[in-house]
């Protein structure tokens, strides 16, 4: 146990300036403003942004534009391009892309944990220690405007507010577990509104409605994403479990005649069929995180040198 505590705080001083700061969220029932650590801060900025799309790359969907919640047809900012004798689509095209930022147009970078190192380290150790799914979203807005319309996430949502300022405004969390991430709050639910600069942060509860307008210099900010596993999943690993009592040629008889007895009977064999929770836990857990680093490669010794 004490090794799982070292192991979140070590996870959490990627994002808090006081790590012990974390103890304060109230997970899924209310929203948490914090001050972000220097390594969070360092994780992104315009410059790092305008070298990934003009060298890093990047094909949609892992970069969008959306201008007053809608979504702006990749057409409008993407190019083609020729690598040897193959022609690539949905490339990144940096100037199309910074006329639309410049008309409003919010740009996103959806996960970021992918192609950059240091992000993979953080959402490999935050995912290790809550063992949960960890993404990673960036939100570049012009001045004055939405990033998106309000709406719910299904994620808690670190916010580390990087460049300008944001002013959030906070709806309330749905009653129970039936709501969709179609479901948009109205003004009548506004519970807080909170304004980042650069070097706050902001924990979003699951379900939560929010938005948010970037100040007069703009905003850059990024989102940290977890995830925990939902009980569906469970009932998913259970039943591929439970399916391997049953071979593959297994069927039900030919006609309606004995089929709701053959229906009794296999459910009976489910009940029997002893469950491994142990193994079923381990199932519904995250997918194995982003490695902190490339695996070397198979690189031959030189003479007279001994492997790594």
């Amino acid at each position: 146990m004490e090794g799982v505590q070292e192991g979140l705080a070590s996870a959490w001083a990627w994002l808090f300036a006081e790590p012990q700061e974390a103890e304060r969220i109230d997970w899924g029932r209310s929203a948490l403003r914090f001050t972000t650590s220097d390594e969070a801060r360092a994780l992104i900025d315009r410059e790092r942004v305008e070298r990934w799309l003009a060298h890093g790359n990047l094909r949609y969907p892992q970069f969008s534009l959306t201008f007053g919640g809608e979504a702006l047809h990749p057409n409008r900012y993407t190019r083609a391009q020729v690598v040897g004798e193959h022609r690539h689509t949905g490339c990144a095209d940096p100037g199309r892309i910074a006329a639309a930022i410049g008309e409003g147009a919010t740009l996103s970078l959806t996960g970021i944990e992918v192609w950059d190192e240091h992000l993979a380290r953080l959402s490999a150790e935050l995912g290790r220690a809550l063992v949960a799914r960890v993404q990673t979203v960036a939100f570049l807005t012009p001045p004055g405007h939405f990033g998106t319309r309000a709406h719910r996430d299904a994620t808690h949502v670190f916010v580390v507010q990087a460049e300008g300022s944001k002013r959030w405004t906070l709806y309330d969390l749905p009653a129970g577990d039936d709501w969709d991430l179609a479901e948009i709050p109205g003004e009548d639910a506004v519970t807080e509104e909170v304004e980042l600069r650069a070097g706050e942060g902001l924990y979003v509860p699951l379900g939560m409605g929010h938005r948010a307008m970037a100040g007069p210099e703009g905003s850059l900010h990024l989102s940290v994403m977890v995830n925990p596993p939902r009980l569906r999943e469970v009932v998913q690993a259970w039943a591929a479990q439970v399916s391997a009592a049953f071979t593959g040629q297994e069927h039900l008889p030919i006609g309606r005649e004995g089929r709701i007895e053959a229906v009794g009977e296999a459910l009976r064999r489910i009940q029997e069929t002893p469950v491994d929770l142990g193994a079923l836990a381990a199932a519904v857990e995250s997918a194995a995180p982003p490695p902190d680093r490339a695996a070397p490669l198979p690189w031959p010794a030189a003479p007279g040198v001994s492997g790594r």
